[in-house]
């Protein structure tokens, strides 16, 4: 699985859902459109928002061993749904 997801059609209002969704999981998203997220279990994250092209791209910098990538897309897609 990769380590970057891009996800288009993402709105200024789809992109603050999805900040209000990932708080339920526990991963702070800060505010900003080129920012570094920590989540649970040491995950990181850099998520880049560009409004004009409507895409936000999630790269996981770094996770440990025995967090699967597959785990970490799923919340992510959870909070885009």
């Amino acid at each position: 699985m990769a380590n970057t997801k891009e996800l288009t059609g993402i709105t200024r209002e789809k992109l603050n859902a999805f900040r209000g969704k990932m708080k339920k999981f526990g991963v702070e998203v800060p505010e900003g459109d080129d920012v570094e997220i920590k989540a649970p279990f040491g995950v990181k994250m850099h998520a880049k928002y560009d409004e004009a092209a409507e895409t936000l791209t999630l790269k996981i910098r770094d996770k440990p061993m025995f967090v699967p990538e597959s785990q970490i897309w799923s919340i992510v897609e959870g909070g885009t749904a």
